[in-house]
Parts: structure tokens; C-alpha cells; sequence
């Protein structure tokens, strides 16, 4: 669309365009490429491997498959920058690009034997290779509860997460279509197939639930901290949606949770062609048909999850104002000591992860902060001030607090030069010692901004053990 647009000069060209037009040539050449792979020759070559092998062997891919997302990530991202400079050199785009190709057709080859190896547990006669590769799950369990986390680690487990799971359900589509498609597409299979499947998803779900449940009590944190993350999300789908945006908002999400569909979509290419048969105008037609109600699909998803976004964003901003500007100002203003206080009070901003607080990091406004202190902001917005005193003068006897009515006629009488100069140098030192709240701008917190799947965190503790994904 994006060429026609700049072609009929009725949008345009922009680098989003550009990474656009560099993400579809990748995929057309490394799918192009795919086609010299023998899926069938894969297929018997990993069956005939021992249950213990195989299981070792997919425990490797999934170590690997993690690598390479981390490392494609980074592959994707010099070609995009090389290209879209404003004096760009071809021979080294070119070289870039064919560096893209070679990473998009390993990865490739990995999730597809990752594919290859669940279609052959699902296939086994005992289904002990599937029940072993199951209690994978487990030991990813006991892994991570036990370990130390911060807000920052965590965010970075839950998109890990989701990433996992999507990434699961494409390997379990594509078991089915191969099954399927051995068997000349019966229901009855896939009816058989069903509580494989069922349980293979259940499983997925229940530890990822028990894994966040654990590790959010045995490090005491809120939950209201997970409407944090799907504002984080939620700034990265508004952000990604300006005109001077660099990429698509899939870009931002996916480079966010370290998620890279090109090999996923070269894999699924090579998989439809090898199993459908696409000879007669029947077949042609309903695959023009699915095609386009994938594309309406996605479009609609776009739609929904940028209005979506945009409501959350809203929402948080509403939030973060009435917070700020309303119940805290009228809690500084009715607890404001006249004197010297003793110890200086803690902010709102400031309580935002007090155990692992270090100088370097920012602080800032976050649901989770809110939420837990909510009650006790309102209870002291609904407080009144005290009717203010007058302080009496210091001609007067402290015994008597009452105003006496002075005679007009005469003129008040003369404070001394060197009592003024004590006064007023008594009130400088009050308002030094007095603390003061730190002024922070209005905006979105910045701890979760950094933030990366498959990434090596600055500020995290010392005492955090790694990330079990």
C-alpha cells in the first residue's frame, strides 16, 4: 500500500515505509530460500531419535531460540538505521540486508525443527515425550519463584511471557496442519488431537499463573504494579502512532517484549505451501478469501488496540493530575509545619520502591503507588485547617495570649535594629531547615522505560537472580 501511496504521490515515502518495504524482502527471500528444505526429511531424521535426546534437543532450542531473538533484534535494527540515514551507503545496506537474510533463514530453521519435535511427541504412541516436555514447564517454575525480583525484572518476565505463549500457539498451529494434512484433513484427527492440545495450553497457563502469584508474594509486590505494565505497553502502541514515528507500532511492542515475527512468518510460508494445494480455482478462492479476512483482522486489531491505548493513557493522565495537583498539594498545605520539623516527610514520588531506591534511578507517579496509599490521601483531603492564630508579639508577656487595643493617638513603639536583624535571621534559618518536595514533572514513569525482553538490566539488585522465561 505504502508503494502504491508514493507511486500515485498521494502519501509520503517515510522510514516507517522504508523498514516496511526491507521487512518484506527479507521474508521474500528467505522463504524463497526455504524451499530447497526437505520438511519430510527433518521430520524422520528427528523421530528417530531416542525420548531423552529429543527432550534434551528441545530444551536446547529454547534456549536458543531466546538467543537468537536477542541477536536478530539487533541484526534488524542496524539494517533499518543503515538505511534510513540521510547519506546511505548501498554496498553496506546491501551487506546488512544479506546479514538480515542469513539470520531470518537460521532462525527459521530452528523454529521450524522446534515444530518438527512437538509434531513428533504429539505423534509418539506412549505420549511419554509430550508429558516430559510438559514438567519443562515445572522446572521453569521452581526456577523462578524462589529468586529475588524487582518491579523492573518482573516486567520483563511478564513480556518474556507473552511472547512465550504466542509463540507456543504458533507451533501448535502448525502440528495441527501438518497432522491434518497427513490424514487428508478429517475431523475425527483433529477431535482425537484436542485434549493434547487442551493440555498443552493449560499447562502453559497455570505455571505462568503460579510463577507470577509465587513470585509476587514472596517479594511483597502489589498487584495493582501489572496496570503499570499495560500503561507502559499502552505509551509504546501511542507513541509508535506519530507522524514522525520511526517504525510501526508493531515494531515498538515486539522490539519491547523481544518478540521478532519474521522467522515465525517464513516458517508459516513454508509450511502452507509444502500442505495446501493450490491447483483449482476452488482452493484459489478460499485462500484469496482467508487472506483477506486476515488482513480485515488485522486491521481491526490495529483499530482496536490504538483506541484501547489511547483510553489507558488517558485514563493514567486523569489519574496522575487529580493525584498530584489535588489530594497531595492539600495534604502539603494542612500538615505544613510553621516550625522546624523534626524529620522530613516522605513524598508519593519518593515511596515508589523505597528497599531498592538508588540515586541514579528516576522516580515518578505509578498506578501501583497510588493504589496502595489511596485510602490515606483521601482521608487527609477530607480534613479541615485549623483556624489560624496570631503569634503574639514579642514586646508582650507570654502569659497573656489575649490582643490588647492599642491607643491610636501615640505611635506604635520602635523595634530595635539588632532584635530585627535576630528576627529576620531566625526566619531564614527556619525556612533552610525547612524540607522541601522535590519538583518532578508531570509525566509517565520512567523506571519500566528501558525495560527490554532478553535484556541485562543496570538498576537491578544485586541479590536478582536471573530471568526464568
Amino acid at each position: 500500500m505504502c508503494i502504491f501511496g508514493w507511486l500515485l504521490r498521494v502519501r509520503k515515502w517515510t522510514t516507517a515505509d522504508t523498514c516496511d518495504f526491507l521487512k518484506a524482502a527479507v521474508v521474500v527471500v528467505a522463504s524463497f530460500l526455504m524451499q530447497i528444505v526437505d520438511t519430510s526429511v527433518m521430520y524422520h531424521q528427528v523421530r528417530g531419535q531416542g525420548v531423552i535426546k529429543l527432550y534434551i534437543f528441545y530444551n536446547m532450542l529454547e534456549v536458543a531460540d531466546k538467543l537468537f531473538s536477542s541477536f536478530g533484534q539487533d541484526t534488524l535494527d542496524v539494517l533499518f538505521w543503515t538505511a534510513t540515514e540521510r547519506v546511505s551507503n548501498p554496498f553496506r545496506t546491501l551487506m546488512h540486508f544479506l546479514a538480515a537474510v542469513a539470520y531470518a533463514l537460521l532462525h527459521t530453521l530452528l523454529v521450524l525443527l522446534q515444530a518438527t519435535t512437538l509434531n513428533v511427541a504429539f505423534n509418539s504412541h506412549n505420549q511419554a515425550l509430550l508429558a516430559i516436555m510438559m514438567s519443562n514447564n515445572f522446572v521453569e517454575l521452581k526456577g523462578s519463584v524462589f529468586k529475588k525480583f524487582a518491579k523492573p525484572n518482573l516486567f520483563q518476565m511478564s513480556c518474556s511471557d507473552v511472547r512465550e505463549r504466542f509463540h507456543i500457539m504458533v507451533l501448535l498451529s502448525v502440528v495441527v496442519v501438518r497432522n491434518m494434512m497427513a490424514v487428508s484433513w478429517k475431523i475425527d484427527h483433529l477431535i482425537e488431537m484436542l485434549p493434547d492440545l487442551m493440555m498443552v495450553v493449560i499447562a502453559e497457563l497455570m505455571v505462568d499463573w503460579l510463577k507470577h502469584a509465587f513470585i509476587t508474594k514472596f517479594n511483597e509486590i502489589p498487584a495493582e504494579v501489572y496496570r503499570d505494565f499495560k500503561i507502559t505497553i499502552a505509551y509504546d502502541v501511542v507513541q509508535s502512532r506519530d507522524e514522525d514515528a520511526f517504525s510501526d507500532y508493531s515494531d515498538q511492542v515486539s522490539r519491547r517484549m523481544g518478540f521478532i515475527p519474521i522467522p515465525l512468518t517464513i516458517m508459516l510460508i513454508r509450511v502452507l505451501t509444502q500442505s495446501l494445494t493450490l491447483t483449482t480455482k476452488p482452493a484459489m478462492l478460499l485462500f484469496g478469501m482467508a487472506w483477506f479476512l486476515l488482513l480485515t483482522v488485522k486491521i481491526l486489531n490495529g483499530i482496536v488496540m490504538l483506541g484501547k491505548a489511547c483510553e489507558y493513557v488517558t485514563a493514567y493522565r486523569n489519574l496522575q493530575a487529580k493525584a498530584e495537583y489535588e489530594i497531595y498539594r492539600k495534604r502539603l498545605l494542612l500538615k505544613k509545619s510553621k516550625s522546624v520539623p523534626s524529620s522530613p516527610r516522605m513524598s508519593l514520588v519518593d515511596f515508589s520502591d523505597v528497599l531498592h531506591q538508588t540515586a541514579a534511578t528516576k522516580g515518578g507517579f505509578t498506578v501501583s503507588d497510588l493504589m496502595s496509599h489511596w485510602d490515606e490521601l483521601c482521608r487527609s483531603a477530607e480534613l479541615t485547617p485549623a483556624p489560624e492564630t496570631t503569634t503574639p508579639r514579642r514586646t508582650q508577656s507570654l502569659a497573656n495570649f489575649s490582643r490588647q487595643r492599642r491607643d491610636n493617638s501615640l505611635p506604635p513603639p520602635a523595634i530595635p535594629e539588632c532584635e530585627e536583624r535576630e528576627e529576620v535571621q531566625e526566619v531564614n534559618d527556619a525556612t533552610k531547615a525547612t524540607p522541601k518536595r522535590r519538583q518532578r514533572p508531570n509525566e509517565c514513569d520512567e523506571s519500566l522505560s528501558g525495560v527490554q525482553a532478553y535484556t541485562m538490566l543496570n538498576n537491578a539488585p544485586e541479590s536478582v537472580g536471573e530471568i526464568q522465561s
